[in-house]
C-alpha cells in the first residue's frame, strides 16, 4: 500500500475524531465509520494514480482531502432527512417533540415560571407567565439533540396552537450552560381540550437558524411537523403536572419525534386497539423500543 493513503487515513482520523468529539456525535462511532469510508477512497485513489501518478504529498492531500468531505457529505445528508412517520392511533398519548437523549425529568412548583436548564443552569421562560403550565405546576422534560439526530420537529399533541414566541438572543454553545438564558429559542404552546402542552427549541453555537411551521391558531394532528431546529441543540417539552398524566420516560432514554410515548393522558379512550392501555412501566417500555 502507497505510504500516502497510510498518511493521509490518518489525518483523516484525526480530523473527523476531533470533530466527532466537539459535536458530540460518539468518537468510537465515528471512528468506525471513517476507517470504513477511508478503505473505499484508497481504492479509488489507487486506481486513479495510474493516471494522477501521485506525489506522497499530494496523495496524502487527496486522501485526507477526499474522506473528510465525503464524511461531511454523509453527515449533511442524515442531518437533513426528513423520513415519513406514523404517530400512534390513539388519542390519550404525548409524543416525543424531538429525536434525541433525555437529559432530565423535573417537576415545575404551581406559580412559578418554568425553566430550561443545562448542566445545572436555569433559564426562566418568561414568554409562558400566564399559561397553566406556570399557574398549576408542569413537568419539564429536556431533550438534548445531536447532529446525527432528525432535526424536524412534532406535535406531540393534537390540538390548537395556542402560542408562538421567538426570544431573540445569541448562539452560543450550549456546552456552555449559561448558553440556555440567552441563546435564541422559540416556544409553542398547544392546547389539546383543557391542557396545554409547550415546547421549547433552543439554539447553540451551530444553529442559525430555527424554524417554524406553525402559526398561533393552527390546529395541528398528533406527530404533525412544527418547526426544525438546526444542527444539534435542545428542545424541552413542558407537560401539565399532577396524576392525570403518566410519564414513560426517564433520564437516559433515546426517544423519536412523533413515535415515542412520553406520556399517557388518563380520563382519554384510545382511538383503537391496536395500541392498548398500558401503566407506566408497560408504557416506559414501549417508549424505549421506538427511542
Amino acid at each position: 500500500m502507497p505510504g500516502y493513503l497510510i498518511a493521509g487515513t490518518v489525518l483523516a482520523v484525526i480530523t473527523t475524531l476531533a470533530l466527532a468529539w466537539k459535536w458530540q456525535l460518539g468518537v468510537l462511532r465515528a471512528g468506525v465509520f471513517i476507517l470504513a469510508l477511508s478503505m473505499v477512497t484508497a481504492l479509488v485513489l489507487s486506481a486513479a494514480d495510474q493516471l494522477a501518478h501521485f506525489t506522497f504529498v499530494t496523495g496524502t492531500l487527496a486522501m485526507w482531502g477526499i474522506t473528510v468531505l465525503a464524511a461531511v457529505a454523509c453527515l449533511l445528508a442524515m442531518f437533513y432527512r426528513d423520513p415519513e412517520r406514523a404517530a400512534p392511533d390513539r388519542d390519550d398519548v404525548i409524543v416525543s417533540p424531538a429525536d434525541g437523549r433525555v437529559i432530565y425529568v423535573r417537576p415545575v412548583p404551581p406559580g412559578e415560571v418554568p425553566v430550561a436548564s443545562k448542566r445545572g443552569r436555569a433559564a426562566s421562560l418568561r414568554e409562558l407567565r400566564g399559561t397553566s403550565l406556570c399557574d398549576t405546576g408542569a413537568t419539564a422534560i429536556g431533550i438534548s439533540m445531536n447532529l446525527l439526530d432528525v432535526h424536524v420537529n412534532r406535535a406531540p399533541v393534537a390540538g390548537r396552537v395556542q402560542l408562538s414566541e421567538r426570544m431573540h438572543g445569541t448562539f452560543g454553545s450550549l456546552r456552555n450552560p449559561e448558553m440556555v438564558g440567552s441563546n435564541e429559542r422559540v416556544t409553542t404552546v398547544i392546547e389539546a381540550g383543557d391542557l396545554q402542552v409547550a415546547i421549547v427549541q433552543i439554539a447553540s453555537r451551530l444553529v442559525r437558524r430555527i424554524v417554524s411551521f406553525v402559526s398561533e391558531g393552527d390546529e395541528l394532528r398528533l406527530g404533525q411537523r412544527i418547526g426544525a431546529i438546526r444542527f444539534g441543540s435542545q428542545v424541552d417539552l413542558l407537560v401539565p403536572a399532577g396524576t392525570r398524566i403518566t410519564l414513560a420516560v426517564q433520564t437516559g432514554d433515546r426517544l423519536v419525534a412523533g413515535r415515542t410515548i412520553v406520556g399517557v393522558v388518563a380520563g382519554e379512550p384510545a382511538a383503537t386497539g391496536a395500541f392498548p392501555r398500558a401503566d407506566g412501566a408497560a408504557v416506559a417500555s414501549a417508549a424505549r423500543r421506538d427511542g
